[in-house]
């Protein structure tokens, strides 16, 4: 199917889409993107499939860990574009406040949940992507360490580690939370 892709067919290129379009938009949302962000970057990412169809590198058989990384790589060029607006937007004179409605909408979120955002933000990248693989997308540790270019076993380890910190970090708080 993929030799048709690469010629030009639009229908084997749709099934493509059809098969893979939810897990990349899930792995964006689960990287901090909006419904809609995540949907607009889910379409750049396939564009970008199609674009590059003749070079795209597959992993085991499959273009989903490509799709994915194209993904990861997408959502960070729109948060970096998003860093410069808003820098843009600072050097603009100051307007009237505004009260924001999504610290309203914060409120209601599980204090646990909240805390590991947090936690998974400031992770470093390279862990916080190879969590999300492994845990959310189902790659196992060896098909997610060779996309980010690791040795499985230094994988495994940034694992262990990030799930330590993770477990520790949230263990005394879960005690005094309530569901």
């Amino acid at each position: 199917m993929w030799q048709r892709v690469v010629a030009g067919d639009g229908r084997s290129y749709g099934l493509i889409w059809d098969r893979h379009q939810s897990r990349v938009t899930r792995h964006l949302r689960l990287s901090g993107s909006d419904w809609a962000d995540a949907e607009d970057l889910t379409a750049a990412v396939f564009l970008e499939l199609w674009r590059r169809r003749s070079a795209v590198r597959f992993v085991d058989g499959s273009v989903l860990p490509w799709l994915i990384v194209t993904a990861q790589n997408t959502h960070r060029n729109a948060q970096r574009a998003t860093r410069r607006y808003r820098a843009f937007l600072a050097s603009l004179p100051e307007a009237d406040p505004v009260p924001d409605h999504a610290d309203r909408i914060a409120e209601f979120d599980d204090a646990r949940l909240v805390r590991l955002r947090s936690m998974l933000a400031n992770a470093r990248p390279a862990d916080a992507r190879l969590l999300a693989m492994t845990s959310v997308e189902g790659f196992t540790v060896r098909e997610a360490a060779a996309v980010l270019g690791l040795s499985e076993s230094a994988a495994k380890m940034r694992l262990t580690r990030l799930r330590q910190r993770l477990s520790t970090a949230l263990e005394p708080a879960i005690e005094g939370d309530t569901p």
